[in-house]
């Protein structure tokens, strides 16, 4: 999954250009699963790769992963077991509760620029319950490694999620709940589809007690609308988060306005082409053209206006 951008700001960093053009990896990797039965139960497992095509190496584009441990660390490295009558326990790196009921939902574009406007973590390692259905209803339970180290034990922070599905409506809340309070969240999300078009939106709520200026508990919110027609599909999201400027809420990710546009042709079932525009106000997901670590453009979370005009490609390929 690559793309070819071009990018600018109204102000680069000292030492940047204000715009430029290149490639960017959007999120290539490559991995194994296998899964076995056992009785009633189904045991498996999943390792994934993370592999950024234009600087040859295994790592995390967004260099994120560096937050936490290595940022050629793997995507995912877990193991499972399941029951329908009992539901499922998962450990390793994975994907989290949070995410994966409030953020996930509005994360739909193809290119690098999908997904940076939450306050949620994407990946960790982690154990987690996930309950049956219930008619519809679900419960999940995590304990996470968010912090990975700083005097805290290994499962630091827990999250909480209930959601419901039905027909083509689902929605759910969620909460995390970290080892000093720095980083509580809350969440709720809704997606709804109907014939070609789909509907989504979420709304989360940090509670930071490092505040002191006026945005003290900021939140963020994203709605998120799709139509698809033959092989193509239209996308547009709009986000805000609460803040102007770094010193608002040192813990807030995103804040300002954020829009993205996008436009998908399936041309087979293994490829697919997308042409994506992304407009940030303040700094912080268009970054500079050799970034080797998180480096936004113009600084982060400094007044931007930057835009990004993407067009790419995404192939998949499995061997069983």
């Amino acid at each position: 999954r690559m793309q070819g951008e071009y990018v600018s700001v109204d102000q680069a960093q000292p030492g940047e250009d204000d715009s430029y053009s290149g490639f960017r990896d959007a999120y290539s990797r490559f991995g194994a699963k296998a899964s076995m039965p056992i009785g009633d139960f189904n045991l498996s497992g999943k390792l994934e790769i993370p592999f950024n095509l234009p600087q040859m190496q295994a790592e995390d584009p967004s260099f994120f992963e560096g937050f936490y441990k290595d940022n050629n660390a793997p995507r995912v490295a877990k193991i499972g077991i399941s029951n329908d009558s009992l539901g499922s326990l998962a450990y390793g790196k994975q994907w989290l509760a949070y995410y994966n009921n409030i953020a996930y939902p509005v994360d739909y574009f193809s290119s690098f620029y999908s997904g940076f406007a939450t306050h949620a973590t994407f990946r960790r390692e982690a154990l987690t319950y996930v309950s049956p259905s219930f008619s519809g209803l679900q419960f999940t339970a995590s304990g996470v490694d968010l912090t990975d180290g700083g005097g805290t034990s290994y499962l630091d922070t827990q999250q909480y999620a209930l959601s419901y599905s039905i027909d083509n409506f689902s929605t759910a809340i969620a909460y995390q709940d970290t080892h000093d309070n720095r980083a509580d969240l809350f969440g709720i999300s809704a997606s709804y589809t109907t014939g070609p078009f789909r509907f989504a939106a979420k709304y989360e709520q940090l509670d930071s007690n490092n505040s002191v200026t006026i945005n003290k508990d900021p939140a963020i919110f994203n709605i998120y609308g799709s139509y698809t027609m033959d092989q193509f599909t239209f996308k547009a999201m709009y986000a805000n988060g609460d803040g102007n400027s770094a010193n608002d809420e040192p813990d807030a990710f995103f804040v300002g306005d954020s829009y993205h546009l996008g436009v998908d042709y399936q041309h087979q079932d293994n490829l697919k082409f997308f042409v994506e525009y992304f407009y940030e106000e303040n700094g912080y997901a268009i970054y500079t053209p050799d970034s080797e670590s998180f480096n936004p453009l113009a600084g982060y979370q400094v007044e931007s206006d930057g835009t990004a005009i993407a067009v790419g490609l995404r192939y998949d390929f499995s061997s069983n």
